[in-house]
């Protein structure tokens, strides 16, 4: 299941009275944490990382809520999914590549390109739940007339 096909494959919750309340712009690192665990790993998963990250579930009605709420910041992060594809294949390269490097490992080229392709599923959530967290949050949003080039997309 693709990370920005969620909708498609996924029951989502109705809205509650209660999700229609102030933000609460206070951020702690369990509550960050949560979010970032309902962007990264498929929803249906979620609960069975949290006692593994000494998290404790949250009721039925708020993980509802943040199964939707999460739905929503990964839609947010749509429009840069172009430029998301051409720049997970570098950075997963990079990353595990540096893995190897400082763990001392010596792989042949087969085993490294391996490597790199599987942790690219973790680069891109990764990617994905941090920006989406992020523009949620207003600390960065899009920019109109920023176009990514033919030659970059390919």
């Amino acid at each position: 299941m693709g990370l920005f096909n969620r909708k498609k494959d996924e029951e989502l919750p109705e809205p509650t009275e209660a999700e229609e309340g102030p933000k609460v712009d206070i951020y702690t690192p369990q509550m960050l944490t949560k979010r970032l665990l309902w962007d990264m790993v498929p929803c249906s998963q979620v609960a069975s990382f949290l006692p593994l990250m000494n998290l404790v579930p949250d009721s039925e009605d708020v993980s509802e809520m943040e199964h939707r709420a999460s739905h929503e910041r990964i839609q947010r992060v749509v429009p840069l999914k172009d430029m998301l594809d051409v720049m997970t294949p570098l950075v997963s390269g990079i990353t595990a590549s540096v893995m190897l490097v400082n763990s001392g490992i010596k792989a042949d080229e087969e085993s490294a390109i391996a490597l790199q392709r599987s942790h690219a599923m973790v680069v891109q959530r990764a990617l994905v739940a941090v920006l989406g967290n992020l523009l949620e949050m207003g600390i960065i949003e899009y920019t109109e007339g920023v176009e990514f080039g033919e030659q970059l997309l390919g």
